[in-house]
């Protein structure tokens, strides 16, 4: 039976972290453990997870350096136990009441067992107006990620191999995937699912910071890629020029 590490970082969305946790609360698989990391909330949020009476809910509330601060402390509860991990924030949820039932037969059926698996998301606006987006194929991700992170599972012996850096401020998730999948088949050893995994909140930092984070990756891409600093630029370039055209569209209504 497939045991899933699910880590939540909150600060200050009370909101959001609630409809995390309803999300999780209908899964009807339940073999999963909640790995909450809060930085110190002051909308109340301490005082709600403290009231939870959950089993399934390891909650931590302490300070914190930022985003990728938490995750790497919520990643070194996570790979304590066997399994896969998911990094899902407050505000995230989980697709449908069947995500991780249809994810544990998917793996448990995989010829392979995976050490990486992630699918397709649903990515959910300021009005909350869903839009499902097909994950790319896995060997695009030197491009960017193939999905959002939210979709993403890691096996967590592998995963104890690597942390969160956080001289990264927006892309360090991005980082963390590239060292993953060094030195993997990625044939074998990566399970694409083709059905949605997750509802991404596209109102958080990182998105909203698109401009900041692809200049992250350009330097990703020359320290983990060993891309030369001409063929990093090109890409920063060709990026820049993507996230501009569609934040214009998206200002136009088109």
């Amino acid at each position: 039976m497939i045991n899933f590490s699910i880590v939540t970082i909150n600060w200050n969305n009370l909101d959001g972290l609630k409809d995390t946790y309803r999300s999780l609360q209908s899964q009807t698989y339940r073999n999963f453990r909640w790995i909450v990391i809060d930085g110190a909330s002051k909308d109340g949020s301490g005082e709600w997870l403290r009231s939870l009476d959950d089993p399934q809910a390891e909650i931590t509330i302490e300070p914190d350096k930022g985003i990728y601060d938490g995750m790497e402390k919520g990643r070194l509860r996570a790979v304590e136990t066997p399994g896969f991990t998911l990094f899902l924030n407050s505000g995230d949820a989980l697709a449908d009441p069947n995500v991780l039932d249809r994810i544990s037969a998917e793996i448990s059926s995989a010829t392979v067992m995976p050490k990486f698996v992630y699918g397709d998301f649903y990515r959910k606006d300021e009005t909350g107006a869903l839009k499902r987006v097909a994950a790319h194929p896995i060997e695009r991700a030197p491009l960017g990620l193939p999905a959002s992170h939210q979709t993403m599972y890691f096996e967590n012996e592998r995963l104890r191999q690597f942390k969160f850096r956080l001289n990264y401020k927006l892309s360090a998730d991005y980082c963390l995937l590239l060292e993953f999948l060094q030195g993997l088949d990625l044939q074998a050893d990566v399970l694409q699912l083709s059905f949605p995994l997750c509802i991404f909140d596209t109102t958080g930092v990182s998105h909203k910071r698109r401009f900041e984070a692809i200049r992250e990756d350009m330097d990703i891409r020359t320290r983990v890629l060993k891309y030369s600093k001409p063929n990093a630029l090109a890409l920063y370039v060709l990026h820049y020029v993507h996230t501009h055209t569609k934040q214009l569209r998206a200002s136009l209504g088109r």
